[in-house]
Parts: structure tokens; sequence; C-alpha cells
């Protein structure tokens, strides 16, 4: 009885905090009224299980507002509160751990724990959670470019709330699956499910969603020159965030009404707004909202003609590696190509054009396509059917039409059977004619696509490790300790690098060093250049192709010796001048390859640099050696005007090395 009375007493506590926060008007002048209401309970007298409660109510109320915070919340939760025989307990922190990953930005931990999430509510058979968790997953899949993924998760989430889901859940999947259609370009079925979702949301009176859904359809309108409809859009849901006034919401209405401005022609109100936009995500934790900014801001410095700008802020896309988003990366590619080429550079512009179109090719195949349009017709039949079914139980009702509605249902059975059996007998003769024309063939791909996937799942999971030890490093104080983290995190990214190139050439066992190189130092500079103008990258490779058991040890050597010139040759402020430079080629006289990186810094003569490199990066050194004597290959160091290290590395190892 007491422990009735108390729970009793504390969800009423909770819904007084709960109705203040919904009935003030002036939320802004008291935004964490909410938090501080959980607060007061954590911090006072209540038993374990409001302090519980209070925790979880708190870790959901924050992931967007504070998501590290919430992160920390979940933790506690599950080292202190949670009992391992309370999988709802778990699964709920599950949730907003998962939640407070996507909100930092690592759409891949985020992914990870909603599979989970998902995986045991399938063997549960717990089809709720099946949706939400899936609805997670088909979301995030949508933001970095996996669309099939993203509509097999959308479309049974939706399947699922259409028989079991509130008001809110049906309303938020048809803004989810709008946003799918969106991205495909299917603009009339997007503008469709958004119309849906907005009369549910105002049905519930709920503001949150009216704002997403007015932000949306001022985009989709934006798109379709219908500019008055926009902004009116744009308008409604500034308004509405008044009522969820975050940060977080306000950079999406400055990011679309800038999108609206540049379709309008004018380009400084638009510069006006991104840049808004910008400076709200840069204190927020999400980085693919950012890389948004970042890829919109570009966008518009380059129809005002300022292309050096504007390749600053899209080439930084490519440093945030956590949310690993090819949509981005695709838009990215395309716009850096259009500034190269509007600055005479025509060697870059074509580098990037030809990534542009490789990313638009993973993610807009012919088989994704058809997959898609697959997928999207049993979603339309299985509709089609359940709609039939509500229809026969309503005319059930009513005796007098009994016959006609059996007659209406057989016949409309009957006709789907016929259709799916000329469906099937059609792919079945179908697939076996395919299957006669591609027999051959199909066995002489299996090994390659084998390998193809391998060196993929090999790069997703040195990502994850490299994420996971930028995740530590966060919580590391030592300033050793945080280094070595970091070292460590850039050589597993150089191997990740070597492991993409792999992937996405042509060959499979051997590597193109020219693009392998030049994404690795991109890389590097990008995450030791934290402010200034970073060096000037001179790389300069001739026709140079490894096989990998090569490329790896050099890669890293390439990563040890570029570290170091960023770390020891230019103290100071030498920004305007200094530059870093990276070699490699065939030399038929010596039969070997020379690998050459060079830097025009104040060399290794240095007595400072001299102290500071005795007491640094002596594992650096030695793995450098280690590399080396792997490869068979010789160091030579040279200091004039800078410091030089060439590698001369034999080719008989390539043939040792083989099989």
């Amino acid at each position: 009885m007491k422990l009735a009375h108390a729970k009793q007493k504390f969800l009423w506590i909770i819904w007084l905090a709960t109705t203040v926060v919904h009935l003030s008007p002036a939320q802004d002048a008291q935004p964490d009224a909410y938090q501080d209401s959980l607060q007061v309970i954590l911090d006072g007298s209540a038993s374990d299980i409001q302090k519980k409660e209070a925790l979880f109510l708190l870790g959901e109320h924050l992931v967007q507002r504070d998501p590290d915070y919430a992160e920390s919340i979940a933790q506690r939760l599950k080292k202190d509160f949670i009992d391992p025989g309370n999988p709802q307990a778990g699964r709920r922190t599950a949730y907003i751990l998962a939640a407070a990953n996507r909100w930092q930005g690592d759409y891949a931990t985020a992914i990870a724990i909603y599979r989970s999430l998902y995986d045991s509510s399938k063997q549960e058979n717990d089809s709720l959670n099946i949706a939400k968790s899936g609805q997670f997953i088909g979301t995030l899949s949508m933001f970095i470019g996996h669309q099939i993924a993203a509509q097999q998760h959308l479309l049974e989430a939706a399947a699922i709330y259409a028989r079991k889901g509130s008001p809110n859940q049906n309303a938020s999947i048809q803004n989810g699956l709008a946003s799918f259609y969106l991205g495909l370009d299917q603009k009339q079925k997007a503008e469709e499910w958004y119309l849906k979702a907005l009369h549910q949301f105002a049905n519930i009176n709920d503001s949150a969603g009216m704002a997403s859904v007015h932000a949306n359809l001022g985009m989709l309108y934006t798109d379709l020159g219908q500019y008055k409809k926009a902004e009116n859009h744009l308008l409604r849901q500034k308004l509405l965030n008044a009522v969820f006034p975050t940060l977080r919401e306000m950079g999406f209405h400055y990011d679309f009404l800038g999108k609206l401005r540049q379709k309008e022609g004018k380009l400084d109100h638009a510069y006006e707004n991104v840049m808004k936009a910008l400076r709200i995500r840069e204190k927020l934790s999400s980085t693919y909202n950012l890389c948004e900014s970042k890829l919109n801001v570009g966008e518009i410095l380059i129809l005002r003609k300022r292309y050096p700008e504007a390749i600053v802020h899209l080439k930084q896309v490519f440093y945030y590696q956590e949310h690993n988003s090819l949509t981005q990366q695709q838009r990215a590619h395309e716009l850096l190509s259009q500034a190269y080429e509007n600055s005479s550079n025509h060697k870059e512009a074509l580098i990037h054009f030809k990534a542009y179109k490789e990313v638009s090719d993973s993610i807009y195949s012919e088989k994704s396509i058809r997959i898609i349009a697959e997928k999207d017709a049993e979603y339309n039949i299985q509709r089609q059917r359940d709609e039939i079914e509500i229809l026969n139980k309503e005319k059930e009702v009513s005796k007098s039409e009994l016959l006609r509605s059996r007659t209406l249902l057989y016949a409309t059975i009957s006709g789907l059977l016929l259709l799916l059996i000329a469906v099937i007998v059609f792919f079945v003769l179908y697939d076996k004619i395919k299957s006669k024309n591609t027999l051959i063939s199909k066995t002489l791909r299996e090994k390659e696509i084998l390998l193809y996937e391998i060196h993929h799942r090999v790069k997703n999971n040195l990502q994850m490790i490299s994420s996971l030890l930028n995740l530590q490093s966060k919580y590391v104080s030592d300033q050793n300790a945080f280094e070595a983290l970091q070292k460590g995190r850039h050589r597993i990214k150089s191997i990740a690098i070597l492991h993409k190139q792999l992937y996405s050439g042509k060959e499979i066992k051997d590597v193109d060093m020219e693009p392998y190189l030049r994404e690795l130092a991109n890389n590097i500079v990008g995450q030791h250049t934290s402010g200034g103008k970073p060096p000037e990258l001179d790389i300069r490779v001739q026709d140079v192709v490894m096989k990998v058991e090569i490329a790896i040890p050099a890669g890293l050597i390439v990563n040890e010796l570029l570290t170091n010139a960023l770390k020891h040759a230019f103290p100071g402020d030498r920004s305007q001048s200094s530059r870093i430079g990276i070699g490699m080629e065939n030399s038929l006289l010596e039969e070997c390859w020379l690998l050459t990186v060079s830097d025009n810094g104040v060399g290794s003569h240095s007595s400072e640099n001299r102290k500071e490199k005795a007491t640094e990066d002596s594992f650096g050194r030695r793995l450098v050696s280690l590399l080396a004597q792997k490869l068979g290959a010789t160091v030579q160091i040279e200091n004039d005007g800078g410091t030089s290290v060439t590698i001369r590395i034999p080719k008989q190892i390539l043939t040792e090395a083989s099989p």
C-alpha cells in the first residue's frame, strides 16, 4: 500500500511539472522548468523508484536539448537502477542512449543500438517496439543514403502503426515516409504524405509535429518553385517553434529559409539566413546538421563567386565521419567540382566530379531503384488489402448488404490472387531466363563480390573503432593519453581509407596510391588543423599501383611522417608559407618505388624541435623504422630549408608477398 501511494504521489508530481510546461505561454522565459522540477525529485529524499522514473523522464527530455547529459543519465540508470531481469527498463534506457548518440551525430553507434532493440523485439514478437526501433533505423538510414534499408523499415513501421499505432505514431511515420519519397524526387507522393501527417498532428494538437511538417513542406514547395506557399509554411513553423523553443528547430528554420531565398535569387538574404543556421549548429552536437549548413553555405558562396571560401566549407564536410552520409558526400563532391571548375582548377574539378558520380551510382543504382519500386508496390497492395478488410467488416453490420460485400470481397481476392499468380509466373520465368544467361558470369563474380563486401565491412569496423577511440578520448583528462588515443585513431583511419579505396575502386586487390594518399593527407590535415590556414598540400603520385599488403605499411608511414610534419615543422605563425609535399613514383633505374614526404618547416636541426621530438613521437619513429624494415626499404632524411624523408621500397617485396 505504501509503495502504491508513493508511486501515485510521484506520478502526480510529474503530471504537475508536465502541465506547467505545456500550459506556460512564456516557455522561452523558463526553458528548463520541466528539467528543474525533475531535478528537485532527484536531489530530494524521494525513493529509488521515484528517482529512477525521474531519471527516465529527464533523459528522454534531454536527448535533443543536451545529448551528452542524456547519455550520462542513461549510463547512470544502467549502473545504479536497472535490474538485468527487467527487460522493459533496459529497453527504455537503450532508447535514451541511442537517441543521445543520434543527436551527438554518431549515427553508426545509434543505428547499432536501435538494431539491437529491433532484433530483440523481433524475437519477442513485440510489434510496437519493432515499429518504433525500425522507424529510427529507417530514418537514420535515409539520412546517410541507405535507401533500401530506409524503405524496408519505414514501410514495416507504417504497416504496424496502421493496425495498432496511436495518432501521433501514425503522423510521425507519415512524415518520415514523405521525407523518404522527397529524397527520391517523388514530390507528388511526398506532398500527399506530408499533408496527411499535418492533418494528423493538427487533430491531436501536436505543435512540435506540426512545426516539423511545416518546415518540410516549406522545403518541398521551394523545390517546386511555389515560393509563396513555401514562405507561408516556414513562417508557421517559426510560430509553432515558440511552443518547443530549441536551437535545433531554429537552425532548421534559418536553413530552410535560406534555401528559399536562394531559389528566389535573393542571395544576400540567403547567405544571411544560412550563416545564422551555421552559427547555431556549431554550438550543437549533431555533426549531420552542421554538415548540411556547410553544404548550403558552400552552395551560396559558389553562386556569389566566392570560390575559395566555398571550398573551405565544402571540404569540412568530409572531416566528420560519425554519420558517414553518402548523400552529403555526393552533394559535397558535386559542389566542389563546380567550385574548382569555376576557379579553373580543372584537375580537382574532375576528381570531385568522378567521386560525385561514384557516390550517386552507389545510392541510386538500377538495382536499388527496382527493389524500392517493388517494396513500394507490395506496401500499396497490403494497404489495399487492409482497406478492403476494414470495408468488409463495416458492411457486415448491415445484413441487407452482406451478400454484396462477400461477393465484392471474393471477387477482389480472386483478382488479387490471379494477379499474384501472374506476377509469380512472370518472375519465375524471368528468373529462369536470367539464371541461364548469367550462370557463367555469376560464378566468376561471386569471389569478387565477396571480397568487395569484406573490404567494405573491414572499413566499417575500422570506422567504428575510430569512432569509439574518438568517443573515449572525450573522457580522458591526461593530455598524453588523449594524444595517444588520437594517434591510434589516425592510424586506424589510414587503414580504413585504404579498404574504402579497395571496395570503391575498379580493382579489388590493387590500390591506386594517388587517390589513397590524397584522401589520407586531406583527412590528416583536416584533423590537425583547428584554426587558421592549413599548410598547402602538394601531392604528386605518378601511376603507382600497389598490392594491398604493401600499401598498408606505406600508408602508415605517410601517416606518421605527415603527422610529425604538422606537429613539429611549423612552430609559431608560419601558416602563410607552410607547405607539405607528398610524392611517389616508379624508379625504373633503381627498381623500386620512391616515397617522399617533405616540408619547408624549421627542420629537425632546430634545438627546440630536437628537444620536442626527443620527448614525443618516439613510438612514431619506431613504427616508421619497423614498417620500413618490413618492406625491406631504406630511409633517407635530409634537412635543407625544411625536412625531406625519402623511402626506397624495393619492388621485389611485391613478388615475395604475392602468392
